[in-house]
């Protein structure tokens, strides 16, 4: 008959805290160490103040029980004393003395940082009731420590790993920039040489073929810069000032009107509008917004746009506004996704980088970007540094 072997499990063994007894008298520690055994702790003794000091010298302690009257150094100069040193200035103290309420001056234990007096002749149970709640409250320290401890070791992996994708990322960035975007643009170079050249001698069905291969390498190119966008915005640290969005927001639309002066666009800004962020990102960020807002109010025949701030429910957030084609909000988690078009490239031209850049700008401020909208009913963006 063959047994199996069978492995109990041990329960976690309770690691033991370290309290201090401080009393000149060997026989009052002695008494007070049987008190605090039901604990199940492990008590250090001291015979003096200096003995205590040198016991704190080479460890820490959940709570320290001091007699308040000894010889050479009584219990209220060891606790200044203890008090100074930076590990032990937080150790709670019980002061334990025979002298009735009356001969003790509280008021001074207090100041020294004493969370509590026993007086003579101690209680068993409400001694250990004392000293169990510090007990439990340096447990609970300790335990606090070490999930510190983890969670910076857990953090300073993910940022070690981050910094691998990152460089990673550089890597595709340069890649991009250098191995696949130069033979296009190589190629775009040919393709106008072939039109500029040969046009006159091809007949319009190579020609229009020419035509459509230079429209998709433009459009590939977009892709490549849109995507090293993304990449320089992963990189470099954010340095904030306090920025009037405004200002910044009324130069942007200067700069969209100078580049597109057919176009006739109702712009509103709001005045005060200030933010604490990055001034070059923040430049980024609403380039993108205001851009897409005139884009997508092109087929508007009173195109509005308004730029502003709003508070709801105490939160203050900046917004652009448009009434263009608007979107069915059934798809806003698709907005801000790279290369994520709601529209196609024939009614609404674009690389789909715009939403994206602006989404990573917000998280890189800490902050949040959202939109809401309707079909033919214009959209919101909102965002928040």
């Amino acid at each position: 008959m063959v047994q199996r072997a069978t492995t109990m499990r041990k329960a976690p063994v309770e690691s033991k805290v370290d309290i201090l007894l401080v009393d000149d008298d060997a026989t009052k520690r002695f008494a007070l160490k049987a008190i605090l055994a039901p604990l199940g702790q492990k008590v250090v003794e001291a015979a003096s103040g200096s003995d205590a000091l040198r016991q704190l010298l080479k460890q820490d302690f959940a709570v320290i029980l001091l007699d308040v009257r000894m010889p050479g150094m009584d219990g209220f100069e060891a606790a200044q004393l203890i008090r100074q040193r930076p590990r032990s200035e937080l150790t709670p103290i019980i002061f334990v003395t025979a002298l009735d309420r009356a001969e003790t001056d509280m008021g001074h234990g207090y100041d020294l940082g004493a969370v509590d007096f026993v007086f003579a002749p101690v209680v068993p149970a409400i001694m250990r009731a004392k000293v169990s709640v510090f007990v439990e409250l340096y447990k609970a320290q300790q335990e606090l420590r070490r999930y510190r401890t983890q969670l910076e070791r857990l953090v300073q992996e993910r940022t070690t790993a981050l910094t691998a994708i990152n460089r990673e990322l550089e890597a595709f960035s340069y890649s991009v920039s250098h191995d696949l975007r130069a033979p296009l643009l190589s190629f775009n170079g040919l393709n106008q040489s072939l039109l500029e050249d040969y046009g006159n001698a091809l007949d319009p069905r190579a020609k229009d073929y020419l035509q459509r291969m230079r429209l998709a390498s433009d459009r590939m190119t977009s892709v490549f810069d849109g995507l090293q966008t993304l990449f320089r915005l992963t990189s470099g640290e954010i340095h904030r000032e306090q920025v009037d969005i405004g200002a910044m927001a009324a130069e942007v639309v200067e700069e969209i009107r100078a580049a597109n002066p057919e176009r006739r666009v109702e712009v509103g800004i709001s005045e005060g509008m200030m933010a604490s962020a990055d001034p070059r990102l923040a430049q980024i960020l609403l380039t993108n917004l205001i851009s897409n807002a005139f884009k997508f109010t092109a087929r508007e025949p009173a195109a509005r746009i308004e730029i502003g701030t709003e508070v709801v429910d105490g939160d203050a957030r900046m917004f652009v506004r448009d009434n263009g084609v608007g979107f069915d909000m059934i798809y806003a988690h698709k907005l801000f996704g790279a290369f994520q078009r709601l529209h196609s490239q024939s009614e609404f031209p674009g690389a789909g980088i715009g939403l994206a850049t602006v989404r990573r700008i917000v998280n890189r401020h800490g902050g949040r970007a959202w939109a809401e909208g309707a079909v033919g009913e214009g959209a919101t963006f909102y965002f928040v540094f």
